[in-house]
């Protein structure tokens, strides 16, 4: 793990801003002993409102690996365009 992520109600982001591209990472908590993350991604060109391009339910493990792949390939955490 490269970096350290915490999943608070906003949860993380990491954006693609050449690509308009963002991914956010939020906890979800479907009942089972383990720990789901929903993995959304938006579009988002300004001053548009982001624009869902789907979701994704992973395990605590892939989106762990998910977020760190897209890290190597030059997406950076930000705030991300919800705020």
């Amino acid at each position: 793990m490269t970096e350290e992520l915490s999943y608070k109600s906003v949860g993380a982001w990491l954006a693609n801003e050449s690509k308009q591209l963002y991914y956010q990472f939020t906890a979800h908590q479907d009942g089972s002993n383990g720990e789901s993350i929903i993995m959304r991604s938006f579009h988002w060109r300004p001053p548009d409102d982001p624009i869902p391009q789907g979701s994704q339910l992973l395990t605590r493990q892939e989106a762990l690996e998910k977020w760190n792949a897209l890290k190597s390939m030059g997406w950076r955490r930000c705030a991300g365009p919800l705020q």
